[in-house]
C-alpha cells in the first residue's frame, strides 16, 4: 500500500523535510547528496543526536573521553529536535557521525543517494507503544490517531503489525472511522508527543524512550506494549558515518569504532551511572525517566506476549544482523507509507545490507573489546505481534 504517487520523498516528522526522489533514479547512489568537502583529518569530529536514549553510545563515548583516548578530537555534540532536522543536517553534510533510524538510513542512501554509510548497529529494542488515559488496550485505538516518529522508522513498521493483528486498519490523511476499525498515523517530533497525548489530540504514540517512561511518570499515559515484544531484538537506530568521516584515514574510522564499542559495553553494564551522565548535559528529560528507560527490571503495566524475549530492555550492540536488513526491507514493502518507497521497492531485499552497511571497523572493535556482542548474528528473525 502506498499513499501518494509523487516522486517527492517525504522524510521525518510531519513532512517538514521534502526532498526530490528524482535523485534516486536506479539505486540513487550516484547522486551523492550531501557530499562533504575535503576534510582536515585533524579537525574535530562533529556529532548530532536526538535527545533519546538511542543516542547513549555516542554521548557516553564523548562524556567518558573515549574518543579522546583513541586520539579523536570531538566537538560538543549538537542536539536536534526531530528526525526531519536530522535528515536536513545529514544532507547538508555538516556532521560526521550520528545515530539514525535504520529505515531512514536505507532510504537516504539507496533512494536519495546521500553520502552516508551505516557503520553498524547502535542499539536494539528500547521503544514502545504508549496509550492515552482513555485507551486501555491496542484494540481500543479504533477511530483514533497515533503519533509515529517518521514514516521510515521501525516504529511505523512494528506498530502497523500490532494494529493489523488486532484487526485494525492504518490510514493516513483522513479522520479515522471507529466503525471500520481505522487508526490514523501522523509523524510527530518526539518532544511533541507527550503534550499531544495529554491534550487528547492523539490516542497514543510509538517512539523511543525516555518519552514512554516520561508519559508514565507524568501520569499522561501507560506503556501498552514494548516493540521488542513484537520483533525480537530488533535494531532501531544505527550508527551512520557521513562523507566527513568516510574521507578520514582508516585508522581514524577504526578509532571511532573502538570508542563506540567501549561506550556500548558501558551502556549495557553500567546503566545507572550512564543514566546519570546523560541527564542534564545531554538529555533534558528527568533523571528518573532516563533511568527507568535504561534499567527496567520488568515490563510494568505493558502487555507481554513473549516474556523470554525481554523486549522491555534496551540493549546495545555494534553489529547488524544481515538477515534483519533483508526482513526489514520486506516488511517495509507491506507497511503503509505516506511517501514513495522508491529504490527499496525495486532492489533485491538481500542486496540492501551490502549496499548500505560497512561494519568492518565495528566488527573488528567488537572482536577485540566486546566479543560477547557478536553472538546471535545468524539467528532467524522472530516477529509475533
Amino acid at each position: 500500500m502506498r499513499a501518494g504517487p509523487s516522486r517527492r520523498s517525504l522524510l521525518g516528522a510531519g513532512g517538514t523535510l521534502l526532498l526530490s526522489g528524482a535523485a534516486g533514479a536506479g539505486l540513487g547512489i550516484g547522486a551523492r547528496r550531501g557530499e562533504a568537502a575535503p576534510v582536515d583529518p585533524a579537525s574535530p569530529l562533529r556529532i548530532a543526536y536526538l535527545p533519546i536514549t538511542d543516542a547513549a553510545p555516542l554521548l557516553i563515548a564523548h562524556a567518558r573521553g573515549y574518543f579522546a583516548e583513541e586520539g579523536i578530537e570531538v566537538a560538543e555534540p549538537v542536539r536536534l529536535r526531530s528526525w526531519a532536522s536530522m535528515g536536513e543536517t545529514l544532507l547538508g553534510g555538516s556532521v560526521d557521525v550520528v545515530h539514525l533510524l535504520f529505515p531512514m538510513a536505507l532510504q537516504m542512501r539507496l533512494d536519495l543517494g546521500a553520502d552516508i554509510r551505516v557503520l553498524g548497529a547502535n542499539h536494539v529494542d528500547g521503544s514502545a507503544l504508549t496509550l492515552g488515559r482513555e485507551v486501555p488496550e491496542v484494540a481500543a485505538l479504533a477511530g483514533r490517531t497515533i503519533g509515529i516518529p517518521a514514516w521510515f522508522s521501525i516504529h511505523n513498521v512494528i506498530v502497523q503489525q500490532m494494529l493489523r493483528a488486532e484487526g485494525l486498519t492504518p490510514v493516513v490523511r483522513r479522520t479515522p472511522s471507529r466503525e471500520r476499525g481505522e487508526v490514523t498515523l501522523v509523524p510527530m517530533a518526539p518532544s511533541d508527543m507527550i503534550p499531544a497525548l495529554d491534550a487528547g489530540s492523539i490516542g497514543g504514540y510509538t517512539v523511543a524512550d525516555p518519552f514512554n517512561a516520561m508519559a508514565e511518570g507524568k501520569d499522561v499515559g501507560v506503556i501498552g506494549r514494548f516493540l521488542g515484544d513484537v520483533w525480537r531484538s530488533h535494531p532501531c537506530c544505527v550508527t551512520v558515518a557521513t562523507g566527513g568521516l568516510l574521507q578520514r584515514p582508516p585508522e581514524q574510522i577504526q578509532a571511532v569504532a573502538d570508542a563506540l564499542v567501549r561506550a556500548q559495553r558501558d551502556c549495557r553494564e553500567d546503566r545507572e551511572a550512564v543514566a546519570a551522565e546523560l541527564s542534564g548535559r545531554y538529555l533534558p528529560q528527568p533523571l528518573p525517566a532516563i533511568a527507568a528507560a535504561l534499567n527496567r527490571p520488568e515490563a510494568g503495566h505493558a502487555h507481554v506476549e513473549h516474556p523470554a524475549w525481554h523486549g522491555e530492555t534496551i540493549d546495545f550492540t555494534p553489529v547488524l544482523r544481515p538477515g534483519f536488513t533483508t526482513r526489514l526491507v520486506e516488511e517495509m514493502r507491506t507497511t503503509l507509507l505516506d511517501a514513495p518507497l522508491g529504490a527499496l521497492e525495486r532492489l533485491d531485499a538481500e542486496d540492501a545490507h551490502g549496499l548500505v552497511v560497512d561494519d568492518a571497523a565495528l566488527r573488528d572493535a567488537a572482536r577485540r573489546l566486546d566479543p560477547a556482542s557478536l553472538t546471535g548474528l545468524e539467528n532467524p528473525e522472530e516477529i509475533d505481534p
